[in-house]
């Protein structure tokens, strides 16, 4: 899913979030923090868990004057459990239920709290099969992102109906166990309009019938597993326009386009013919087009972005970006679809990492490059782990810096540790991986695949970026020691600034030493806080670079020349603050005998950091500081605070308290 900056003037975006949304304003319309945020109160989530769903069948009437939807879904399905009596589906009350058939009889049941409550008829043990028909009508309801639309075209104001379910809207149209975690193996999608509009859907158009009543009905059958958010109506008087995928020399997959007659243009049909070209990039890179039975497409819509309704994505505007990222979604998000909201970056870290492939397939690395500096500096606004905490807030979910920026620079940080060539062999390996492809996944899944195609223990890895918080902050200070003849010894140390989750970060790191004639790339991994590598060298290093191919989202405080390894840290002294306790003021002294670089930080008792009062190269010398908590930006409580003072290899730590 992705966002434009059609709908910027009805929400509210925090400050902490513009950054990023000057460089991708779609995110703006996706987030719709402030207007529609559903709590779990709300909701129904993950569905009824003692029944899995195999197939659904949505024969529906939609009129738009009036606007109602009236419709019967089949629902067949087998009980997860032994002793099933009774079921619900998901289904909001304002749709009226005016009868359910449960294996060819009536069935008693009840519309509370938007569950559609069934009595079975009998009890059902592990794997024994039933099917349901749900006869129902009404107005459908309109919430998250706008799950069922009735709706005017910006320009020339005609009719257009659409869907978008995600995350939790299904049940606002109709019936279903509305979690992705639950994928039937194939559906039907029949819709019944009037003549004068076209519904697009998901899956092969196998059908139109004429009802020689002023009504057409369409019918769309989907033969691959999909996802109940997945399913979509897209209906308006579309322009259609059809290009083809070329999968091997003699067959070809239809694209189908439906385009408002207004929007039309030279232009748009210019981004749609990218469609082709960027589906066999990336089934180069992630294996062939997981639908290639089928189709794909584009629907055109009124919501300000896109939505990567499987086989048919609709788009409410024309970019390549938005194209890119959405046809990506086919591969991650609908062919694998994150088991719970809770690991979504599976979805949009994906597409977002995957605008990169694009442009790279284009632009070449420079280009590439210059899309990861981007993506990081949205990065770096994320605020807790990608590992979404709070599924009931929309808002969370759908994190801009978090979800997409963040989740997409993990696989740069991945392909950076292992490799281009590994990193796409997993790739390649998760797209059709027995137990996922055409299924759901969590973030252990794709590390599992990971680890078993590169070798590696990549733990570390996933638990510090994907549960953990932030980014390493880096000052590196760098020596050079003759050995003997030509052979010289590069002393690198290298200090992280505490973290709270994790309180460091591991990672490998590429060290760049330049010569006079070259140079050459150093791997270490960095595994500690505080670490200093020594590092034999054939010719004296000039300089140094600090992950010089920015793999790694970080903050470099300082990349120094200065004493490391030579500094007796018996030498330092750090004294305790005077007054303490203090309000609001307090001074803090130490002694430096050498030359060094300094930082001295204040942290909480949780680890988090409050201040940076020093962070530069001092001579050696006494020194004192002031440091008043009024000063600082946010409120601070009374209570027990650190103050750390690093040079060289010094550290020392004091405590001291705030009494307000």
């Amino acid at each position: 899913m992705r966002w434009t900056n059609l709908l910027l003037g009805l929400f509210f975006i925090t400050s902490i979030l513009n950054a990023q949304d000057e460089t991708k304003p779609w995110i703006k319309s996706e987030r719709l923090g402030a207007q529609r945020q559903i709590k779990l109160s709300k909701i129904q989530y993950p569905g009824d868990s003692k029944y899995d769903v195999t197939y659904y069948k949505l024969d529906l009437k939609v009129t738009y004057s009036p606007q109602q939807i009236a419709g019967a879904v089949t629902v067949n399905a087998f009980a997860d459990t032994d002793n099933v009596s009774n079921i619900f589906l998901d289904l909001t009350n304002p749709l009226n239920v005016d009868s359910v058939i449960l294996n060819g009889n009536p069935a008693v049941f009840s519309h509370i709290g938007d569950k559609l409550n069934i009595t079975l008829d009998g009890d059902y043990n592990n794997g024994q099969s039933f099917s349901l028909i749900v006869y129902y009508h009404g107005i459908p309801g309109s919430s998250g992102f706008g799950s069922f639309e009735f709706d005017l075209t910006k320009i020339t104001n005609q009719p257009t109906i659409y869907t978008l379910s995600e995350p939790y809207g299904a049940k606002d149209w109709w019936p279903c166990k509305d979690t992705p975690a639950d994928k039937v193996d194939s559906a039907d999608v029949w819709i019944t309009v009037s003549t004068s509009f076209t519904a697009a859907s998901n899956g092969l158009l196998t059908a139109i019938v004429e009802n020689g009543d002023g009504t057409h009905t369409y019918k769309w059958k989907v033969c691959y597993p999909i996802a109940n958010y997945l399913l979509s109506l897209a209906i308006a008087d579309y322009t259609e326009y059809t290009n083809y995928y070329n999968y091997s020399p003699t067959d070809s997959m239809p694209i189908n386009h439906f385009v408002y007659p207004e929007s039309w243009s030279p232009t748009v049909k210019s981004y749609l013919d990218l469609t082709p070209q960027m589906i066999k990039v990336y089934a180069e890179h992630y294996g062939e087009y997981p639908f290639i039975k089928e189709k794909y497409g584009h629907a055109q819509f009124g919501w300000g972005g896109g939505m990567e309704h499987q086989t048919l994505t609709s788009v409410g505007g024309y970019s390549s970006g938005l194209i890119a990222h959405e046809l990506a979604h086919q591969w991650y998000g609908d062919a694998i679809t994150c088991k719970d909201w809770h690991h979504i970056w599976l979805n949009e870290g994906f597409a977002t990492y995957s605008e990169g492939v694009w442009i790279e397939s284009q632009q070449g690395n420079a280009g590439y490059k210059n899309f990861i500096v981007n993506e990081m500096s949205n990065a770096k606004n994320a605020i807790g782990s990608i590992w979404v905490q709070d599924i009931s807030n929309i808002d969370e979910i759908f994190n801009g810096s978090r979800s997409y920026a963040k989740g997409g620079v993990v696989l740069h940080m991945l392909r950076g540790i292992v490799g281009d060539s590994t990193f796409y062999k997993i790739m390649r390996t998760y797209t059709y991986y027995p137990g996922v492809a055409y299924d759901v996944a969590t973030t252990e899944d794709f590390q599992s695949i990971t680890e078993s195609v590169c070798g590696l223990d990549l733990n570390y890895f996933f638990q510090e970026w994907i549960y953990g918080e932030k980014y390493p902050k880096y000052s590196v200070v760098w020596s050079k020691n003759l050995i003997s003849g030509n052979l010289w010894n590069l002393s690198v140390k290298i200090t992280q600034d505490i973290n709270s989750n994790p309180s460091y970060f591991t990672m490998p790191v590429q060290i760049k030493a330049t010569f006079a004639a070259g140079d050459t790339l150093i791997t270490v991994f960095n595994n500690s806080q505080s670490q200093t590598f020594n590092i034999t060298l054939n010719g004296e290093p000039a300089s140094i670079s600090f992950d010089p191919n920015n793999l790694i989202l970080k903050t470099v405080n300082s990349v120094v020349t200065g004493v490391s390894e030579e500094i007796n840290p018996k030498s330092f002294s750090l004294e305790q603050n005077y007054p303490n306790p203090f309000n609001p003021s307090t001074k803090i002294s130490w002694q430096s005998p050498v030359d060094s670089w300094q930082t001295l930080k204040v942290y909480d008792v949780l680890g988090n950091e409050v201040a940076t009062l020093v962070n530069e190269y001092r001579p050696a010398g006494a020194y004192e500081i002031a440091f008043n908590i009024s000063s600082i930006k946010h409120q601070q409580s009374s209570g027990v605070y650190f103050y750390q003072l690093k040079a060289g290899e010094y550290v020392s730590s004091k405590k001291m308290i705030l009494m307000k």
